[in-house]
């Protein structure tokens, strides 16, 4: 049986491993949470920052327009007259002055003016004139008389964009023309420089994300904490259940054991004793039978008065005996507390050193027929013990009641020579206790053990 237990400790170790699981499981959770959670704030700040920026920027461009329409306008005509190469025909001083300090004082990267053709008439960068902006989609709609704004993103996770010119610029395109209904004479276009924005919001989710995943993992080791603990909990649970099921299993093969033991007592009383007792009046009646004729009637009524009558009361005194050993007819007649005052009468005739207290205060009604056997056997077989077996000199208090819809039996041995404790150990009679308690699905608890006072308590649920 012990090594059933052990087999069974060890297949639940190997099969049972909630907190490994719930672990793994629960990071892969929290990873995948987190790059969720990345990119949607990512997205939502790369969302943000396009929107903003573009209304910012092509707010500016068409108002820089607007104040310097007249002097744009006045550049391409000349340079349409003087036919002039692109970057061979400088803006006026001034203007090129407040350009300048524009894009110094301002995250404005460069500043461009278009012909109709595509070809760049001016640019505050030199190097920006052989650009050709003839295809561009926002150099059509600004030429067909529409702003039109272009976001060249890319952030600190576009790893895979290997386009590096114009990163992170806004480009605004607007229209050139004398008046809102004369023709497009060419475009201007303005780059502002939205590298801050994204550096700013880089720094930004980098910073949540460092604090969700703090909090993540905070959540995640308190979670992993309290599985573990309740794996410990269910680890207990389990080995109390393997270790009742185990004593179940012993006090059940005991039972057995005690059966049997029963069953070859009675059938020894009855054979020894009893059929022997039957064997003596058959030989007596044998022999009556053959000395009927050679006998009187008077010598025939003495031997039956004197001889085989006796014998037969004799036998059928002992076969009752036998019988109210197995179930007396007081505990159906007159009930549990009645049958239990017999067995203390009987351990005071016979034994004078121990006083038995014995006070039932439950109302037998609510006690059903099995619970009253189990409790009388449990009575005599420890009365039994105590009284013959033991001989114990002292007192005994024992007390049935009901206590908050509990069934509790407590019982107090007060011993005044002989040791109740043997080294930490229940006596025999008290082990028989547990054990019927247990089978009998109560449950068994020891209050006080010493030397010369032992006290127990077994309960019952009605």
């Amino acid at each position: 049986m012990d090594n059933n237990i052990n087999y069974n400790a060890t297949q639940y170790r190997e099969d049972y491993q909630l907190a490994k699981r719930f672990g793994v499981i629960s990071f892969i959770a929290i990873i995948l949470i987190a790059i969720v959670i990345l990119f949607l704030f990512r997205y939502e700040t790369a969302r943000i920052i396009q929107d903003s920026t573009k209304q910012s920027n092509e707010s500016l461009t068409i108002a820089t327009e607007y104040t310097l329409n007249d002097h744009f306008v006045m550049y391409l005509n000349l340079m349409k007259l003087n036919d002039k190469k692109p970057g061979e025909m400088p803006l006026e001083p001034m203007l090129e002055r407040a350009l300048q300090r524009m894009i110094r004082d301002t995250n404005v990267d460069r500043v461009k003016l278009y012909d109709r053709s595509g070809k760049v008439a001016y640019s505050s960068r030199a190097d920006a004139y052989d650009d050709d902006d003839e295809d561009n989609d926002g150099f059509i709609s600004a030429l067909s008389g529409s702003p039109r704004t272009v976001l060249n993103y890319r952030d600190s996770f576009s790893i895979f964009n290997s386009n590096d010119h114009d990163v992170n610029l806004v480009q605004t395109y607007v229209p050139i023309r004398t008046n809102e209904s004369s023709p497009v004479m060419g475009v201007m276009e303005i780059y502002y420089d939205i590298s801050d924005y994204v550096s700013n919001a880089m720094r930004a989710i980098i910073i949540v994300m460092s604090v969700t995943m703090l909090l993540m993992l905070f959540l995640y080791t308190f979670l992993l904490m309290h599985i573990k603990r309740s794996e410990r909990i269910i680890e207990a649970q389990n080995r109390i259940t393997r270790e009742k099921k185990a004593m179940l299993e012993f006090l059940t093969a005991k039972m057995i054991n005690a059966q049997e033991d029963e069953k070859k007592r009675i059938a020894f009383e009855l054979h020894e004793d009893v059929v022997q007792t039957l064997s003596g009046v058959k030989m007596q009646l044998e022999k009556y039978i053959l000395q009927f004729d050679k006998q009187d009637d008077r010598s025939d009524a003495d031997q039956l008065s004197t001889v085989i009558i006796p014998t037969l009361q004799n036998a059928a005194h002992k076969i009752r005996a036998v019988a109210l050993d197995l179930r007396p007819p007081s505990l159906d007649d007159f009930g549990l507390k009645a049958a239990l005052n017999s067995l203390v009468s009987e351990c005071h005739t016979i034994t004078t050193g121990v006083q038995i207290t014995v006070d039932v205060s439950v109302n037998e009604e609510l006690i059903s027929q099995d619970q009253k056997s189990i409790l009388y056997r449990m009575f005599k077989d420890t009365l039994k013990a105590i009284c013959f077996d033991e001989k114990i000199d002292g007192e005994v208090i024992i007390s049935l009641s009901n206590i908050d819809d509990l069934l509790q039996l407590q019982a107090k041995i007060i011993s005044k020579e002989k040791n109740l404790n043997y080294n930490g150990q229940l006596p025999g009679f008290f082990v028989a206790m547990q054990e019927k308690t247990i089978l009998s699905g109560g449950e068994f608890f020891v209050i006080e053990l010493s030397e010369r006072l032992l006290e127990v308590k077994a309960v019952w649920s009605y």
